[in-house]
């Protein structure tokens, strides 16, 4: 497959996945890739994030890139999570998160609202989010999937808005959502009501059911020959998760949404990704993308590959080189 793009469209906008694409293999994204997408925002290009993560467990990456808002050409970072069911706008005061390079070891010394729930801006009130539209799991699904993680012996994450609810049975369903509490830098809320407290609050944006490594094929085949008439359900990755999501719901009609409430034709968007749950993303986008270290299927789908890993910061230097191509359009 080529790696370069075959047609002269301009672009406006750039979506990333974030775990294999824009994140390092330390889940950080890098001080190079911060400073290309800052002078990408201030010369009018559009930078967003589409994610299997909840809101909350992108607010360190949103921190750490401390783009300004508003500007002519966007209100305040665009956000699609938990695989396509919601969408977002997020705003912070800047200055805020300002450094005089791209560390924190000043950060004791800046000034912010009292930090509160793990010191996630999201969750303290330093980062004021926008709903743009949420499609979450049906009740009816909701519980069927609670009983079938049962059944088999799986610990499930319910996901209400900033919270995860999980109700943990052994001891190593409290590693796997500690494993998932590091990747994505969230807490946990664990319950043992069955969920009542969750289902009551509202229908979860996902569902997330956490097995172990080795056995992931046959939870993922299980959840699919179960669920998969009506829900969508995708292997996760890293492989130790099976999602469960409104049937309607992908990262690719998160993005044309997304688009759509931002006034942006999804034509005119590149994205990159490295997992199962990046295909609909890569196809529907003007420009997909594939990373070098992503999974052959999402390769097969792909407009381009990229030259580098995510170790490599691969998908920065295809997106420096579509600049240097003139591919990109920027609004000031």
């Amino acid at each position: 497959m080529s790696t370069a793009p075959t047609t002269q469209t301009k672009y406006r906008m750039v979506a990333f996945d974030l775990d294999g694409t824009l994140l390092g293999p330390d889940h950080q994204i890098s001080d190079y890739s911060v400073q290309y997408l800052r002078s990408l925002h201030n010369k009018g290009f559009l930078i967003s994030i589409a994610t299997g993560r909840s809101a909350a467990a992108t607010a360190q990456v949103i921190r750490r890139l401390n783009l300004e808002y508003p500007k002519p050409h966007s209100n305040g970072f665009p956000l699609v999570t938990t695989n396509g069911a919601r969408g977002i706008h997020v705003i912070h005061d800047h200055t805020i998160f300002q450094d005089n390079g791209d560390n924190d070891e000043n950060e004791e010394k800046k000034q912010a609202p009292p930090v509160v729930r793990n010191g996630n801006p999201m969750l303290d009130g330093r980062m004021l989010i926008t709903e743009l539209f949420h499609l979450p799991v049906p009740m009816d699904l909701t519980l069927k999937t609670l009983t079938l993680a049962k059944s088999i012996g799986c610990v499930t994450n319910y996901y209400i808005d900033h919270d995860i609810y999980a109700q943990v049975g052994e001891s190593w369903h409290l590693e796997a959502t500690k494993k998932y509490s590091a990747l994505t830098g969230v807490d946990y809320i664990y319950c043992t009501d069955d969920y009542k407290e969750a289902m009551a609050r509202a229908p979860p944006s996902k569902l997330l059911v956490l097995c172990q490594p080795e056995s992931i094929d046959e939870i993922y085949t299980k959840v699919r020959d179960s669920l998969g008439h009506e829900a969508k359900v995708i292997r996760g990755s890293p492989p130790f998760f099976v999602e469960v999501l409104n049937q309607t719901v992908n990262k690719g009609t998160g993005l044309a949404l997304l688009c759509e409430k931002i006034g942006v034709g999804i034509h005119e968007c590149i994205s990159f990704g490295d997992g199962d749950n990046d295909i609909e993303f890569i196809q529907k986008s003007g420009f997909g993308v594939a990373m070098k270290n992503a999974r052959d299927a999402v390769k097969e789908h792909a407009d381009a590959v990229t030259d580098h890993t995510n170790v490599e910061d691969g998908a920065i230097r295809m997106l420096q080189r579509l600049e240097s191509e003139g591919r990109l359009h920027f609004a000031v």
